[in-house]
């Protein structure tokens, strides 16, 4: 009972206090200069979503070097990714045009430069192609999820290879990453991951209730966007899952000696 009550108590302060700062944040939205770039926009969301993360105890640990430009290639498991690599580094994203619908979300998701994109739409991507090359020539970083869903976290999906081909245009570099998650008193397969048909604000609140969360991004060495774009999506998915696969082999070891 004691353990419940101290639960619920955490899910509303934490609910209360992430309320706040994403009011605060679009608040802060409009001080932005009416043509601010998309490079303004994603220091206004870097600086928001690392005190969201903040508030609601989400411990983020970096593996590797951040990338200063170019397209960034991940393996995706839940919304709260978006927050995380956005405190991580100040980042635009490829997301699904149905983002730009969600509440809340999909205000910052528009205000930070998202570029949005309909699936099963070729005359739709060469727009958002075009937006993308831009955004990676003006150097600022771009995440892309090239799973096209969240999973469980305990394997990377087959990579879709149509929004690598600004990168190929532009030559930009592409930086491989995985990210992952710790619940110290939870399944982050089931309780951080975001996947099946378990409702948002179910996730969401159980998630906020957690005593701890810890998010662990693993950038690996960048390579040089060019070639088959299918070819090169074959490379990355290879140092996704080897990079996904050594947070799992270490994160092993290190539960067995404790």
């Amino acid at each position: 009972m004691k353990e419940l009550l101290a639960r619920q108590w955490r899910t509303i302060a934490r609910a209360i206090m992430l309320m706040a700062i994403a009011s605060s944040g679009l608040w802060r939205h409009r001080k932005l200069p009416p043509d601010a770039d998309r490079e303004q926009a994603a220091q206004w969301l870097h600086q928001t979503c690392a005190r969201a993360l903040r508030s609601i105890r989400v411990d983020v640990q970096i593996t590797g070097q951040l990338p200063a430009r170019g397209l960034i290639v991940s393996n995706h498991l839940s919304y709260l990714d978006i927050l995380v690599f956005s405190a991580a580094l100040p980042c635009a994203f490829i997301s699904k045009a149905e983002v730009a619908e969600w509440p809340v979300f999909g205000r910052y998701a528009t205000w930070a430069g998202s570029v949005y994109v309909k699936r099963h739409d070729r005359a739709d991507a060469a727009r958002a192609n075009a937006i993308v090359g831009e955004a990676l020539e003006n150097g600022v970083p771009v995440v892309l999820f090239p799973e096209g869903t969240t999973t469980d976290g305990l394997q990377v999906l087959r990579f879709h290879s149509t929004m690598l081909q600004p990168a190929i245009d532009v030559a930009a570099p592409i930086t491989p990453t995985a990210i992952a998650y710790e619940l110290s008193d939870g399944d982050p397969s089931r309780e951080a991951a975001w996947w099946g048909d378990i409702s948002f604000l179910r996730h969401a609140l159980n998630l906020l209730g957690k005593k701890s969360i810890r998010a662990h991004i693993v950038f690996g060495a960048a390579i040089e966007a060019h070639g088959d774009r299918k070819e090169l999506s074959a490379v990355l998915h290879e140092d996704v899952v080897r990079l996904h696969d050594r947070f799992f082999q270490i994160h092993r070891v290190i539960q067995n000696e404790r």
